[in-house]
């Protein structure tokens, strides 16, 4: 193991970044540690996050700060990708072992810096992360990458975010700006102690549209010159996310869709109050579901699947994304039961439903058993519950989705056993 001691502050130069400590005033983190004092809290610590972007040559200079007086944080450890991050340097103690790392800030605080390169290209093709001579997409989370901290009793982060690139480049995110300093993000993330930017973000030479939809921001943002169709995608959502959040009502209050064109994946993913989809992707495809609109339910459901059940993840959402285009009045009635029929055609080849990852024919026929699920709930409930009680309560539950919670809830709205949950139902090939 190789531990390297700094006994000083070091100083970098990030390339136009202002990296100054006095960036709060003393006197207002006095104030604000008088108040957690009074209100019996540990005090907290500020969290600053700074990304200084290089297009020239696909680097991010990243810099993590931490300003405290009393060692509030102790430690941050994470796991990293020895081929993208890299040049790790840190005031405190730095240990590093092989693709892990453990940083002990200065009591007083410190900083931790390291280069990021942000391209990462998905097996089979196409980026997920990439940075061009003019713009970048990629999300919050390659800046830093899941931590784990220990930390005084109570303690808790206030986070922000600044980024910086060359001339002319703007920056998208879905967190809010500070109103007093807009260059800087305000990254808060209820429920956790350590708040970390996450979610898809753009940079560079944008185009963005941001509008009020259904008591939610919604920005859709894209490079210029990618064929991102901002008006069209921001008319989609006005249509359904308002469909949506009767379903999930606890839909975020901030939302922002990025795209972009080749070399870009040629897909859709979900992120924290964000997504991300290719620019060419039809808002509704000629089966009748929406990239889009799958991602945005992803969004809404803010729940993962426990081990080889993704399918009913995935299937939730590929049958909410023609339900709530029929409920909306996007597509009819007609329209939805031929999409119904070609999931059901397409789910027919599938063998199996468990796998890690559930993708194209296991989806439509998930798809397909969920209606068959909402179908009978109705009907044994006399149309009290549906699977909207259950998706919501899914989403309450917070926990990994299994089938034997899923089997658990539907029993209890339908009062007994459900067909399309049955081993039978299941285990057809």
């Amino acid at each position: 193991m190789k531990q390297i001691r700094t006994l000083s502050l070091l100083v970098l130069s990030m390339s136009g970044l202002c990296l100054s400590h006095a960036a709060v005033s003393g006197t207002a983190e006095q104030d604000a540690r008088q108040m957690e004092a009074a209100a019996g809290q540990a005090p907290g610590y500020r969290l600053d996050y700074e990304g200084q972007f290089q297009p020239s040559i696909g680097t991010v200079e990243v810099r993590l700060t931490v300003r405290q007086d009393n060692g509030q944080l102790k430690s941050v450890r994470f796991g990293f990708d020895t081929a993208r991050y890299r040049d790790f340097e840190a005031d405190g103690i730095l240990d590093m072992a092989e693709e892990e790392l453990s940083w002990q800030p200065p009591a007083d605080g410190g900083s931790l810096r390291f280069t990021l390169d942000l391209n990462h290209q998905r097996k089979g093709g196409g980026f997920d992360s990439l940075m061009q001579e003019n713009w970048a997409i990629f999300r919050g989370d390659d800046l830093l990458p899941p931590v784990a901290t220990t930390a005084r009793k109570g303690a808790h982060s206030r986070s922000r975010l600044r980024l910086a690139g060359p001339d002319g480049w703007s920056f998208a995110t879905a967190y809010p700006r500070a109103e007093d300093d807009p260059q800087w993000f305000i990254v808060d993330r209820p429920g956790r102690r350590f708040d970390r930017p996450v979610g898809w973000m753009a940079a560079g030479r944008l185009g963005a549209r941001w509008g009020d939809i259904a008591g939610t921001r919604v920005g859709v943002a894209g490079p210029v010159g990618q064929g991102v169709r901002r008006l069209d995608m921001q008319a989609f959502l006005r249509w359904n996310l308002p469909a949506l959040k009767q379903v999930f009502p606890d839909f975020p209050n901030r939302l922002l869709v990025v795209a972009a064109g080749d070399p870009m994946w040629r897909g859709g993913l979900s992120g924290p109050g964000s997504l991300y989809v290719h620019a060419d992707r039809p808002l509704i495809s000629e089966n009748g579901t929406s990239t889009l609109l799958h991602e945005l339910v992803h969004v809404a459901q803010g729940f993962r699947a426990a081990e080889d059940e993704d399918w009913i993840v995935e299937g939730i959402a590929e049958y909410y994304t023609l339900e709530i285009m029929r409920r909306s009045g996007t597509i009819s009635e007609n329209r939805y039961e031929r999409g119904m029929e070609k999931l059901a055609q397409w789910g027919s080849k599938a063998t199996g439903l468990t796998s890690q990852r559930s993708t194209g024919a296991r989806t439509a026929r998930a798809a397909v058993i969920m209606r068959e699920l909402d179908t009978e709930l109705r009907d044994k409930s006399s149309a009290r519950y549906s699977l909207d009680d259950v998706a919501r309560q899914l989403v309450e539950d917070g926990e990994p989705v299994s089938l034997s919670r899923l089997r658990t809830l539907a029993e209890q709205l339908a009062g007994g056993p459900v067909l399309a949950l049955s081993p039978q139902r299941l285990d057809e090939a």
